[in-house]
């Protein structure tokens, strides 16, 4: 009969001639199977405003109106001031004096087309401070 030896170590060997391989087909896989996610505008096109579809009137005896112009003067009721000044709480001091005179005040809030929004933005915070949350935003009717 034979002698057989068997060995009683056995080496693990793990191929590793083909990880390569792998590896670049799983990033072939990944890179097809990947869904790309278009990049979104936060801005509207000037030429797609939105259209109100109807138009409230609101009665003139309980409103206070802030007008935002595009050299970032504030008019409140016809008062001018500025942002940039030293100033700014006067929107919300002015307001929260309105509102403690009449409590059921109503801000109507204009704009001019070309106003940027960090103006907007800021005359929206003081009319948070000044607590005045009943605001209508006003806009003109589209020319026909």
């Amino acid at each position: 009969m034979a002698n057989i030896a068997v060995k009683k170590d056995r080496e693990v060997k793990i191929p590793d001639s083909s990880m390569s391989d792998i590896a670049f087909l799983l990033l072939l896989f990944f890179m097809v199977s990947t869904v790309f996610v278009q990049e979104k505008k936060f801005w509207v096109e000037r030429d797609r405003w939105p259209i109100a579809e109807s138009i409230e009137r609101i009665p003139r005896n309980h409103t206070s109106t802030v007008y935002v112009m595009r050299d970032e003067t504030i008019l409140i009721d016809d008062i001018p001031t500025r942002i940039e000044s030293h100033d700014d709480v006067f929107v919300s001091t002015t307001l929260i004096r309105k509102k403690a005179d009449d409590p059921e005040l109503v801000v109507c809030f204009r704009t001019d087309r070309d106003t940027k929004y960090g103006a907007m933005s800021d005359v929206m915070r003081q009319l948070q401070i000044a607590q005045t949350l009943v605001v209508a935003f006003e806009s003109q009717q589209p020319f026909k």
